[in-house]
């Protein structure tokens, strides 16, 4: 019999890649902290795998499956891999990724009807039990792979909620989503996000953007909808902010929790923040937070603040894809190009730019 008094303290904390030097500890500075969680959870952002082929995209993440040692001496006990850098070198580094984090005892979530039985995992302390989804873009990051990894669909997404909801008193679902060094989701992000909240999931967490985006509460719902770059290289200043999110959770659902302010290194290891650095970025979280809780993100003013980054960021990436690999980059590339959502992003730039 589950009383009031049962409860679990979940930890979660953005992307993981495992980089940094070799031979030292990627964690070594939170490791303490994130051992305090009874459950574990972040955003695996690699391949632990020695197989596979290198995809044709400007950026690939590997790490030597031994690697996968750090993870399970920090406590992670379960990791989302639904994310771009998944299928860096194919299926068969996908499955060797699986294999490796199984012979930790890390469970993961995330993946499609071909490598998954339910879809789901469920996680018990005290007996509390949490029930774990994941999905991401496929059609942007892994096109033509739902069978592999689970797209963010909203009628199957809610499906499943309804389907897990019974079995646990929480549902924690993550989100690989949205746009890099972007502050804010977008309007539709947060409309998902809510539905989801609305049908029955405690907690939302959003990866991908590499750095923090807003929270809000709605109900007895918490939304993270980015916790940014956990342990992961920076490739901007504004990416070494990052947060370890501790939630409590009991009978009933999500109880209370705490952002934890973090900054990645220059060796790429995270470390808490303290005094005066963790209340400048606990200030940021609410400043960004505030255009959500307000709703006054409209689709309009979002596309004028993601264009800038959006078309740099992609614009290179696809000069490089094209550079290194030829001509039958081309096509996709212009398809890109000519897509409404870049187009949009022209359009929000040029308004910007006009009214300078």
């Amino acid at each position: 019999m589950v009383g009031p008094t049962n409860t679990l303290e979940l930890v979660a904390v953005g992307d993981v890649s495992l980089a940094g030097p070799e031979g030292l500890d990627p964690f070594a500075h939170v490791a303490r902290y994130l051992r305090r969680g009874d459950i574990v959870f972040g955003n695996l952002e690699c391949a632990f795998c020695e197989t596979g082929e290198a995809a044709e995209k400007e950026i690939v993440l590997r790490a030597a499956p031994a690697r996968a040692l750090h993870l399970q001496q920090a406590g992670f006990q379960i990791v989302n891999v639904a994310n771009n850098h998944a299928l860096d070198f194919g299926a068969a580094g996908l499955r060797q990724t699986l294999t490796t984090l199984r012979e930790r005892g890390i469970r993961t979530i995330g993946t499609g009807p071909r490598l998954s039985d339910g879809g789901h995992v469920i996680l018990q302390h005290d007996g509390v039990k949490v029930g774990f989804l994941a999905y991401c873009e496929t059609d942007r990051h892994a096109p033509g792979h739902t069978d592999l990894l689970s797209p963010i669909d909203p009628a199957v997404m809610l499906e499943q909620l309804h389907d897990l909801k019974p079995h646990c008193h929480a549902v924690i679902v993550s989100l690989h989503w949205g746009i890099e060094y972007t502050y804010y989701p977008s309007p539709s992000q947060i409309e998902l996000a809510r539905e989801l909240v609305g049908n029955g999931a405690g907690l939302v967490l959003g990866h991908h953007p590499l750095v923090l985006q807003g929270m809000e509460t709605i109900g007895t719902g918490l939304i993270a909808y980015s916790l940014g770059s956990f342990q992961f290289h920076p490739r901007r200043q504004q990416s070494r902010q990052s947060l370890l999110l501790r939630v409590r959770i009991g009978p009933r659902g999500i109880e209370r929790y705490r952002a934890v302010p973090v900054l990645v290194d220059e060796e790429d290891r995270p470390r808490l923040v303290h005094r005066e650095g963790r209340r400048k970025t606990l200030q940021f979280l609410e400043r960004i937070s505030a255009p959500i809780r307000q709703d006054r993100i409209t689709e309009k003013w979002w596309f004028e603040q993601t264009a800038p980054e959006y078309l740099r960021v992609n614009l290179r990436a696809w000069i490089t894809r094209v550079r290194k690999y030829g001509l039958r980059h081309l096509t996709p590339f212009l398809r890109w190009l000519l897509s409404t959502f870049t187009l949009k992003c022209c359009l929000g730039l040029w308004r910007t730019r006009r009214s300078v």
